[in-house]
């Protein structure tokens, strides 16, 4: 019984000391999200080793060269998840924020069996991707019928004008949009694609489109599914055009960049919103307020998604393991077993596609603050 006793503790002992020993030293997160989104994941990364880290493991951040490059092209995609995959302690990547980068790097992390989370990245074919990528934001098959649908059915728009970036994210939720307007018996009376970055010829487009539609019969109603930086430019020159038409934006115009912008320019202007802070929601107050002292600047969307993507990361690495497979293993549990997550961007779970089914918000600009017209449960 004594050497049965012996035998048993030192077999413990091993299992102790081999467990100690696959124990990384760090955990390495890749970050591909846009630039400005960085501070949410810096946050996050301080929180979490203040906090002893991952089961006593640091957290590091990998990723910060590309704030440098241009996204949109996908030599630089390629590159860094080469870099990644390459790296011993990376367990996931969080990235990208726009869909056309993300379409171009999916294939590879599903090949190389990393887990991707998706922050912002809405366009629709992103949806089934990969069994390596999950997303956290709602797909635009999704949001633009629920847009068109608001604008024909509940606010009675017609006639509608459309300028949209000709990438992956506006020409998906742009068809989306004008087939559900349509279907609706709303009239698309005009459709304008440009550039992701504007240029000379892209900016006459614009104002040349908006003269015309001065001059003849302008439309109810301006969608824009553009960039933020883009999106004001539109947005000036219909002011300065003194058309009457109201504007309705996609969920990039919830960004800092466009919402933070003159209200002589946007005031009024409604768009879709996936993060919309709730009196109360002590989680979501905690973070507001964490980011204010850490930036001094107040969070959007993409800042509230990229920090809720670090502590899902965190979180199926403590249960799953030390392990790619593990934490793509722990993140397949949350989907087969309707997982409800609470972060600071509100309460979502993954469903089988691996998209988060989450509301989707509609907001106006009022006097410089977002004002709830209607919430959309989306399941």
């Amino acid at each position: 019984m004594k050497r049965l006793s012996f035998i048993f503790l030192l077999m413990t002992l091993i299992i102790i000391l081999v467990s100690c020993d696959v124990r990384p030293r760090r955990v390495v997160i890749g970050a591909v999200v846009n630039a400005t989104q960085y501070p949410a994941l810096e946050l996050a990364v301080k929180q979490i080793n203040a906090a002893g880290g991952i089961n006593g493991v640091p957290l590091e951040l990998m990723g910060e060269e590309w704030k440098n490059v241009n996204p949109y092209d996908a030599q630089n995609v390629l590159k860094l998840g080469k870099l990644f995959a390459g790296t011993k302690d990376l367990l996931a990547v969080i990235g990208h924020s726009d869909s056309a980068a993300t379409l171009s790097s999916a294939a590879f992390y599903n090949h190389q069996e990393i887990p991707q989370i998706v922050t912002i990245a809405s366009n629709p074919a992103i949806t089934n991707v990969g069994s390596w990528t999950y997303r956290l934001c709602l797909s635009d098959a999704a949001q633009g019928p629920a847009l068109a649908e608001y604008a024909v059915k509940d606010w009675g728009k017609k006639r509608i004008a459309v300028f949209y970036v000709n990438d992956d994210y506006g020409r998906g939720l742009t068809q989306l949009f004008e087939k559900r307007v349509q279907e609706l018996g709303g009239e698309i009376v005009s459709s304008i694609p440009h550039r992701n970055i504007l240029q000379s010829d892209d900016q006459e487009l614009i104002r040349s489109v908006v003269l015309k539609m001065k001059r003849g019969h302008p439309p109810d109603l301006f969608a824009l599914f553009q960039r933020p930086e883009a999106a004001m430019y539109t947005v000036r020159a219909i002011r300065e055009a003194k058309i009457r038409a109201e504007i309705l934006g996609g969920d990039s115009l919830s960004a800092r960049n466009f919402i933070d912008g003159p209200a002589e320019v946007i005031e009024g202007v409604r768009m879709s919103q996936f993060f919309l802070a709730q009196p109360g929601e002590k989680r979501t107050e905690e973070f507001l307020r964490a980011f204010k002292d850490f930036t001094n600047e107040e969070p959007d969307y993409g800042h509230a998604f990229a920090y809720d993507a670090i502590y899902l990361v965190r979180d199926a690495i403590q249960e799953g393991g030390f392990s790619r497979q593990g934490v793509k293993s722990s993140l397949d549990r949350m989907i087969r077993e309707r997982t409800v997550m609470r972060g600071v961007a509100g309460s979502y779970r993954l469903a089988s596609d691996h998209d988060a089914r989450r509301p989707l918000y509609l907001v106006a600009i009022r006097r410089g603050q977002q004002k709830l017209i209607k919430a959309i449960p989306v399941d």
